[in-house]
C-alpha cells in the first residue's frame, strides 16, 4: 500500500510565496504613484521580493523534482525519499517510528523515521539522529505532509511491518 505526498499543499505555498516577493518587489513603484517611500529606501524591498522569489521557486522545484514513494508490503518497504532509493525487505529494516524530531518544538508534527538494520547499507547519509546521537536513520516524510491521516499511515506500516512499527508521539491532524 502506498502513501502519498500531499505535492498540493507545498504548492499552493509556493506560489503565495512567489506572488507575495512579487507584491514587496512592487511596493516601492506602487508607493512612488502616491508620491511617498520606504524609510529603508526602495532597494530593501527588491532584495526582500528577489529573496523570497528564491527561496519559493526553490521549494517549488525541489518538491516537483524529487520523486516521493513510500510503499509498503508483505515482503518489505519501497523508499523514494530523503535522498534515499531503496527496496528494502523487512529483514533489512530495525524499526519504523513515528515520532516527533527532538530538534524542533514539541508541537512540531510527528515524522516517519527508518531506522535499518545493523549491517545494511543504503546509497544515502542518514539524516535523523537519535538525541543522545548513539543511532542514525532517516526521516522520511512529516506527517502534516501526507496525504493519509496519521491513523491510516500507522495502520498501514502496521498492517505490513507488525512489531517494528512503533508510535512513539501521538499523531494528530
Amino acid at each position: 500500500m502506498s502513501l502519498h505526498r500531499n505535492t498540493g499543499k507545498v504548492v499552493r505555498t509556493s506560489l503565495v510565496m512567489l506572488l507575495l516577493s512579487a507584491l514587496a518587489a512592487g511596493l516601492p513603484s506602487l508607493l512612488a504613484l502616491v508620491d511617498r517611500e520606504f524609510v529603508l529606501g526602495p532597494w530593501f524591498w527588491y532584495l526582500t521580493g528577489a529573496v523570497m522569489a528564491v527561496f519559493s521557486l526553490g521549494s517549488l522545484y525541489s518538491t516537483l523534482r524529487h520523486e516521493f514513494r513510500l510503499e509498503a508490503a508483505d515482503t518489505g518497504l519501497v523508499v523514494r525519499c530523503a535522498e534515499i532509493k531503496a527496496d528494502l525487505p523487512w529483514s533489512s529494516v530495525a524499526a519504523v517510528t513515528i515520532e516527533r524530531p527532538h530538534y524542533l518544538d514539541g508541537n512540531a508534527s510527528p515524522a516517519v523515521i527508518l531506522w535499518l538494520a545493523p549491517g545494511v547499507e543504503v546509497k544515502a547519509k542518514p539524516n535523523y539522529r537519535t538525541k543522545d546521537g548513539s543511532r542514525a536513520g532517516f526521516q522520511l516524510i512529516s506527517l502534516d505532509d501526507l496525504v493519509e491521516s496519521p491513523d491510516e499511515v500507522v495502520a498501514t506500516l502496521r498492517r505490513y511491518g507488525g512489531e517494528k512499527v512503533a508510535v512513539l508521539a501521538r499523531p494528530t491532524r
